[in-house]
């Protein structure tokens, strides 16, 4: 620990992975259709590791773009050859889905909220439920204060008819 200390450098030596032979192997890997972990892995180091070279280094950022572009154009390739030279219909099928509208499957629907009227129908909604329910409480205590009135009557009649017995 004293001998890292006084270098000034702790913890592994970094890797470095922007010379061009790694960067043509990180090129290969991506062609080949691995995943940024993958060539990580490949090179010998983690995830966060290339991360972060990728974000200091934007030659190993080019290198990935440009293996994965590369391994698109391969598969592309292969995929027309098959749709044209072997009469594969389902690779001319393929094909014509993705790269024509006509043909496509899917169908994108586009919809147009008008979310400040939305917000302003549910604000009315909650005033008015409000309102409503207020209005039952003034009925509910409206109608047990004329129910009080009728049973005072009521008990001091029953009353002065039991003391009578």
């Amino acid at each position: 620990m004293y001998m890292a200390e006084k270098q000034g450098k702790v913890g592994r030596p970094k890797k470095e992975i922007h010379d061009q032979e790694t960067l043509n192997k990180i090129v290969e890997y991506g062609a080949q259709g691995l995943t940024i972990g993958q060539i990580a892995k490949c090179l010998g180091i983690s995830r966060a590791s290339l991360d972060r070279r990728r974000a200091e280094y934007e030659e190993i950022e080019e290198a990935i773009k440009k293996g994965e572009a590369l391994g698109v154009s391969k598969i592309a390739q292969a995929l027309m050859n098959n749709a044209i030279h072997e009469n594969n219909v389902t690779a001319q099928i393929f094909y014509l889905k993705n790269r024509s509208e006509n043909w496509a499957d899917k169908v994108e629907n586009s919809y147009t909220l008008d979310l400040g009227g939305i917000l302003t129908d549910a604000r009315q909604r909650i005033i008015d439920a409000t309102a409503e329910r207020l209005d039952a409480t003034k009925e509910r205590t409206l109608t047990h204060e004329r129910t009080e009135k009728l049973e005072i009557p009521v008990r001091a009649y029953e009353r002065s008819r039991d003391t009578e017995k």
